[in-house]
Protein backbone atom coordinates (compact mmCIF):
# COMPACT_ATOMS: atom_id res chain seq x y z
CA UNK A 1 0.00 0.00 0.00
CA UNK A 2 1.06 3.47 -1.09
CA UNK A 3 1.00 5.81 1.70
CA UNK A 4 2.84 9.26 1.54
CA UNK A 5 3.55 12.28 3.85
CA UNK A 6 -0.20 13.92 3.51
CA UNK A 7 -1.58 10.91 4.34
CA UNK A 8 0.89 10.02 7.29
CA UNK A 9 -0.01 14.00 8.23
CA UNK A 10 -3.83 13.35 8.34
CA UNK A 11 -3.66 9.99 10.33
CA UNK A 12 -1.17 12.01 13.31
CA UNK A 13 -3.88 14.75 12.88
CA UNK A 14 -7.10 12.30 13.31
CA UNK A 15 -4.97 10.49 15.93
CA UNK A 16 -4.22 13.69 18.15
CA UNK A 17 -8.23 14.44 17.57
CA UNK A 18 -9.39 10.68 18.64
CA UNK A 19 -6.86 11.26 21.89
CA UNK A 20 -9.06 14.62 23.09
CA UNK A 21 -8.60 13.72 26.56
CA UNK A 22 -4.71 14.01 26.40
CA UNK A 23 -2.94 17.27 25.73
CA UNK A 24 -0.16 18.63 24.09
CA UNK A 25 1.87 22.20 23.89
CA UNK A 26 1.51 22.25 19.98
CA UNK A 27 -2.18 21.13 19.79
CA UNK A 28 -3.29 24.16 18.77
CA UNK A 29 -1.33 24.48 15.76
CA UNK A 30 -3.76 25.63 12.98
CA UNK A 31 -1.06 25.75 10.29
CA UNK A 32 -1.67 24.34 6.41
CA UNK A 33 0.37 21.31 5.94
CA UNK A 34 1.90 23.12 3.04
CA UNK A 35 3.51 25.57 6.27
CA UNK A 36 4.21 22.58 8.02
CA UNK A 37 6.34 20.73 5.52
CA UNK A 38 7.92 24.34 4.82
CA UNK A 39 8.72 24.75 8.57
CA UNK A 40 10.61 21.45 8.39
CA UNK A 41 12.29 21.95 5.75
CA UNK A 42 14.14 25.42 6.71
CA UNK A 43 14.62 24.08 9.72
CA UNK A 44 16.42 20.85 8.82
CA UNK A 45 13.80 18.84 10.43
CA UNK A 46 12.59 15.09 8.95
CA UNK A 47 8.96 13.67 9.30
CA UNK A 48 10.68 11.09 11.33
CA UNK A 49 12.33 13.33 13.58
CA UNK A 50 9.40 15.20 13.90
CA UNK A 51 7.31 12.34 14.89
CA UNK A 52 9.80 11.34 17.64
CA UNK A 53 9.99 14.81 19.25
CA UNK A 54 6.15 15.59 18.97
CA UNK A 55 5.03 12.10 20.60
CA UNK A 56 3.59 11.70 24.10
CA UNK A 57 6.52 9.99 25.93
CA UNK A 58 8.78 13.37 24.84
CA UNK A 59 6.52 15.29 26.91
CA UNK A 60 8.94 15.61 29.65
CA UNK A 61 11.40 16.77 27.74
CA UNK A 62 9.14 19.38 25.86
CA UNK A 63 8.27 20.83 29.22
CA UNK A 64 12.08 21.19 30.39
CA UNK A 65 12.83 22.41 27.20
CA UNK A 66 15.03 19.87 26.56
CA UNK A 67 15.15 19.56 23.05
CA UNK A 68 17.57 20.77 19.87
CA UNK A 69 17.42 24.44 18.92
CA UNK A 70 16.25 22.85 15.68
CA UNK A 71 13.33 21.84 16.98
CA UNK A 72 12.52 24.98 18.79
CA UNK A 73 13.14 26.78 15.43
CA UNK A 74 10.43 24.72 13.62
CA UNK A 75 8.00 25.53 16.42
CA UNK A 76 9.32 29.56 16.26
CA UNK A 77 8.53 28.93 12.25
CA UNK A 78 5.30 27.24 12.95
CA UNK A 79 3.98 29.86 15.50
CA UNK A 80 5.09 32.72 13.15
CA UNK A 81 2.41 31.31 10.45
CA UNK A 82 -0.30 30.71 12.81
CA UNK A 83 -3.74 33.04 11.80
CA UNK A 84 -4.04 34.39 15.64
CA UNK A 85 -0.29 36.18 16.67
CA UNK A 86 1.67 35.83 20.14
CA UNK A 87 4.64 37.61 19.30
CA UNK A 88 4.60 40.99 18.46
CA UNK A 89 6.63 43.20 15.94
CA UNK A 90 9.50 42.92 17.97
CA UNK A 91 9.53 38.96 18.65
CA UNK A 92 8.14 39.44 21.99
CA UNK A 93 4.56 37.96 23.68
CA UNK A 94 1.79 40.07 23.09
CA UNK A 95 -0.92 38.46 25.46
CA UNK A 96 -3.68 41.17 23.98
CA UNK A 97 -3.10 39.37 20.59
CA UNK A 98 -2.93 35.71 21.74
CA UNK A 99 -6.45 36.76 24.12
CA UNK A 100 -5.25 35.30 27.27
CA UNK A 101 -7.02 35.61 30.11
CA UNK A 102 -6.35 37.58 33.15
CA UNK A 103 -5.25 34.38 34.89
CA UNK A 104 -3.71 32.74 31.67
CA UNK A 105 -1.80 36.10 31.33
CA UNK A 106 -0.10 35.96 34.60
CA UNK A 107 1.00 32.73 34.27
CA UNK A 108 2.77 33.36 30.60
CA UNK A 109 4.36 36.68 31.99
CA UNK A 110 5.93 35.24 35.03
CA UNK A 111 6.97 31.71 33.68
CA UNK A 112 8.23 34.10 30.30
CA UNK A 113 10.40 36.37 33.02
CA UNK A 114 12.78 33.00 32.62
CA UNK A 115 12.91 33.21 28.58
CA UNK A 116 15.97 33.10 26.35
CA UNK A 117 16.46 36.56 23.85
CA UNK A 118 17.45 33.74 21.52
CA UNK A 119 14.62 34.34 19.37
CA UNK A 120 13.53 30.66 18.67
CA UNK A 121 14.15 29.80 22.22
CA UNK A 122 12.15 32.65 23.37
CA UNK A 123 9.31 31.17 20.59
CA UNK A 124 9.48 27.76 22.39
CA UNK A 125 9.10 28.67 25.92
CA UNK A 126 5.79 31.23 24.93
CA UNK A 127 4.33 27.97 23.36
CA UNK A 128 5.53 25.95 27.05
CA UNK A 129 4.67 29.06 28.96
CA UNK A 130 1.00 29.14 27.52
CA UNK A 131 0.84 25.43 27.57
CA UNK A 132 1.34 25.34 31.16
CA UNK A 133 -0.91 28.18 32.32
CA UNK A 134 -3.91 26.10 30.62
CA UNK A 135 -4.05 28.80 27.53
CA UNK A 136 -3.09 26.58 24.57
CA UNK A 137 -6.43 24.27 24.76
CA UNK A 138 -7.16 23.09 21.51
CA UNK A 139 -10.45 23.67 19.94
CA UNK A 140 -10.82 20.56 18.02
CA UNK A 141 -13.30 21.53 15.61
CA UNK A 142 -11.02 24.25 14.28
CA UNK A 143 -9.03 21.25 12.68
CA UNK A 144 -12.12 20.49 10.34
CA UNK A 145 -10.66 22.71 7.51
CA UNK A 146 -7.33 20.30 7.68
CA UNK A 147 -8.98 17.16 8.13
CA UNK A 148 -10.91 17.80 4.86
CA UNK A 149 -8.16 18.95 2.93
CA UNK A 150 -6.45 15.98 3.42
CA UNK A 151 -9.19 13.66 3.47
CA UNK A 152 -9.77 15.20 -0.14
CA UNK A 153 -6.53 15.30 -1.68
CA UNK A 154 -5.95 11.46 -0.51
CA UNK A 155 -8.82 10.62 -1.81
CA UNK A 156 -7.52 12.36 -4.99
CA UNK A 157 -4.52 10.10 -4.94
CA UNK A 158 -5.80 7.16 -3.65
CA UNK A 159 -8.08 7.22 -7.21
CA UNK A 160 -5.12 7.72 -9.16
CA UNK A 161 -3.69 4.69 -7.68
CA UNK A 162 -6.59 2.83 -8.27
CA UNK A 163 -6.29 3.62 -11.94
CA UNK A 164 -3.36 1.79 -12.26
CA UNK A 165 -4.57 -1.13 -10.47
CA UNK A 166 -6.29 -2.87 -13.77
CA UNK A 167 -4.49 -5.34 -14.88
CA UNK A 168 -5.20 -6.13 -18.58
CA UNK A 169 -4.97 -9.54 -18.97
CA UNK A 170 -5.32 -9.84 -22.85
Amino acid sequence: MFINRLQIFALLIWASICQANESHPFDFFEGTIDDFDDCLQLNNVTIEEYEKFDEPGNLDNLLSENVELKFKCNIKCQLEREPTQWLNDLGKVDLIAMNATEEAGESITKCMDQASEEPCAYAFKLVICAFKSGHSVIDYESYDHILEETSDLAAEQQAELDEFDIIDVA
